[in-house]
This record gives structure tokens, C-alpha cells and sequence, in this order.
């Protein structure tokens, strides 16, 4: 047999050597610079993707779950329990506990949206009348903007004088008949408005207050609440809500900077 395959051998490598080869078309400098940045960037891409999903909280908690689980297991199944295997069994276990643990930090959790409560009440759009001129288009401004942003049920503007100026939507039967006295300060309404950084008072679940019985010109199921000062101790706006959490962080801002505007023209 090998004097058979010695022709048959000879005439591939003959067949191979006289085939001619392509050659090669080599890059120039520009598209081997180009095929690099995309080759790094196609690295970086699937590097930073890796990254993401090992850093996902999905992956943290059943990982450490499992290697958890594993541990046990294997400690329920040992008979002989040396020490030295206790020792170990104690440092691995630190391992999930801190994978689960930031797995869980990083969950991006968010409360439920509370349901919006029927209010009852006699709805209002009141303007003291003695404001007249530019501070009557700004206080009407800023209450209907207040009233028309921020989804408030109630709006009351107060002066540290002791009159009610302005009100806007939803009041009690006897303080729409009366609206220039309709809020009765209390003490978490004057220590607002004696604030001197212009920090507001936010009260998210007003209903789990005792004093709640302080904004009786609000509608008695009113669930949130927040004041905010005029400035220089001249008042306080007071925004009441039909629902739980009812304003938001952006809210709570915008309602300063309402406030604090409104609080210039007062002067």
C-alpha cells in the first residue's frame, strides 16, 4: 500500500505548490487605526455590559442566595464537623451575605402611588380686593399656577397680620362664607412663617397627625399638606392634597420658589 500513496502524495503537494496563493491585501494606516478604535470600543462595550449585568440586583441576590444555600447544605450533609470546617464555613459565608446585601441597596424601590380621596367641600376663587396692582397679578398668579401644577386641591395664602389674602379651590362651608379669615393660624403654621431660611413644612400624611385639627378651614379629609413662607415673617402659603405623598421633591421646589417670589412683591 505505501508505493500506492506515494503518487497520489506527490501529486497534492504538487497541486499545492503550483496553486497560486491571494495574497493578502494589507490595510492602510488610517483603516488599521479605525479597525483598532472599533476592536477597543467593541471591548469596552462588552466589558461595561458584563459589568452592568454583575452589578444588577437580580443577579446579587440569587447568586447569594444559592452560594448560601450551598453552604448550608453542605454543613447539614458533613457527619464529622471539624473545627478547621467551621472556620471556613464561617468566612464563606461572608461572601453572600455581602453580595445579597448590595444586591439589595441597589434596588431602585418605589412606594406605591397613593389613591386620590374624595374631598368635601365648597370650592373658591378669592382674591382679597384691597391687593391691588402688580401684587394682585402676582398673588393671583401664583396660586393658580400652585393650584394648576401642582394638582393642590386647596390653596390658602395667610399674611402675618392675621388676613387671609387669597384661596383656591376646596374650603370648609364656614371658611368659604368667610375667606379674610378663613385660616386660623395655629403653632405649626406661625412657626413657618417665622422661618427665616425658607424652609418648608411639609406634612406628607396629615391624617396620621394630631395637628391636623389645626387647618380646619381645609376640608376634613385633606391627606397632605405643606407651607411655605412668604419671607421675612409675612406669611405663609398653605397647599393642601388629596392623596398620600402628594408632592414630589420638584414639587416641594417649585412651590419655594413660588413662595419666595410671591413674598418680594408683598413687600
Amino acid at each position: 500500500r505505501t508505493p500506492r500513496l506515494k503518487p497520489m502524495l506527490a501529486l497534492c503537494l504538487a497541486q499545492l505548490v503550483l496553486i497560486p496563493t491571494p495574497k493578502l491585501v494589507q490595510p492602510t494606516r488610517f483603516g488599521a487605526s479605525i479597525c483598532a478604535r472599533l476592536s477597543e470600543s467593541s471591548a469596552g462595550a462588552d466589558a461595561s455590559s458584563l459589568a452592568q449585568q454583575l452589578r444588577a440586583p437580580g443577579f446579587g441576590i440569587v447568586t447569594g442566595s444559592v452560594l448560601l444555600f450551598a453552604l448550608v447544605a453542605n454543613r447539614l450533609v458533613t457527619d464529622d464537623l471539624l473545627n478547621s470546617q467551621s472556620r471556613a464555613d464561617l468566612i464563606a459565608t461572608i461572601a453572600p451575605v455581602l453580595l445579597t446585601l448590595d444586591a439589595l441597596n441597589n434596588l431602585d424601590i418605589t412606594p406605591r402611588e397613593a389613591e386620590a380621596v374624595e374631598l368635601a367641600g365648597t370650592s373658591i376663587l378669592w382674591t382679597e380686593p384691597s391687593v391691588e396692582g402688580a401684587a394682585r397679578r402676582e398673588l393671583d398668579w401664583a396660586a393658580d399656577t400652585l393650584m394648576e401644577c401642582l394638582g393642590c386641591a386647596s390653596v390658602a395664602v395667610w399674611r402675618s397680620t392675621g388676613a387671609t389674602i387669597a384661596a383656591r379651590g376646596l374650603l370648609t362651608r364656614a371658611a368659604a362664607a368667610a375667606p379674610a379669615s378663613a385660616v386660623q393660624p395655629g403653632l405649626l403654621l406661625q412657626k413657618c412663617a417665622g422661618s427665616t431660611s425658607g424652609a418648608p413644612e411639609y406634612l406628607p400624611a396629615l391624617q396620621l397627625l394630631p395637628g391636623r385639627v389645626e387647618f380646619s378651614y381645609f376640608p376634613d379629609d385633606t391627606q397632605a399638606l405643606l407651607m411655605l413662607p412668604l419671607g421675612s415673617q409675612k406669611g405663609a402659603i398653605v397647599l393642601g392634597a388629596n392623596k398620600k405623598r402628594a408632592f414630589a421633591s420638584a414639587d416641594v421646589q417649585l412651590a419655594r420658589a413660588i413662595a419666595a417670589r410671591l413674598g418680594t412683591v408683598l413687600q
